[in-house]
């Protein structure tokens, strides 16, 4: 894996089936943000089956998080899944990709799955947006104590992520 990341995006996730609907969502609105739809198929495939080991591994009663990292590296895109779930199988490769896994402190690891970028093209010519600073939607309390999300909110939207589809 190469040293210098052009881009990075990365979301946190509860090792459970409600987050593979959420894996594809967020593999489509990156790709789509870096103008590289036309590995869309490839990148899902290959977020879906790493994040789906993580699944399957674990324990359903207690799910560890898991972190998806997408990042653009000189000549490839790099999908990334951080873990610390014990005794997980080595990642395979699909066609056209090259897997492995980097093991960290107490029992954490990374396991990537890398990419060619189409064309041969390199990571300084993907056509990235230009990202400005966002101010968050919700009012920040004077205190300086955190925002607490809303539990029926969140349980509204996870339930109608489990209903999603990539088709749909």
């Amino acid at each position: 894996m190469s040293a210098h990341t052009s881009q990075m995006d990365d979301i946190r996730l509860v090792a459970q089936p409600s987050a593979l609907p959420v894996t594809e969502l967020f593999v489509r609105l990156i790709l789509t943000d870096w103008s590289l739809r036309p590995m869309l198929e490839q990148t899902t495939a290959a977020a879906r089956r790493l994040v789906e080991a993580v699944i399957e591994a674990g324990n359903p009663k207690a799910p560890p998080f898991v972190t998806l990292r997408l990042r653009l590296s000189a000549e490839v895109l790099l999908v990334e899944v951080d873990d610390d779930v014990p005794g997980l199988p080595e990642p395979k490769a699909g066609p056209g990709e090259r897997v492995g896994v980097e093991h960290g402190v107490g029992g954490a690891r990374t396991t990537w799955c890398e990419l060619a970028l189409p064309g041969g093209m390199n990571a300084r010519q993907v056509r990235l947006p230009r990202r400005q600073d966002r101010r968050t939607l919700v009012d920040e309390p004077v205190s300086g104590d955190p925002v607490a999300a809303d539990p029926q909110v969140l349980e509204r939207l996870l339930t109608r992520l489990s209903g999603w589809s990539a088709d749909g």
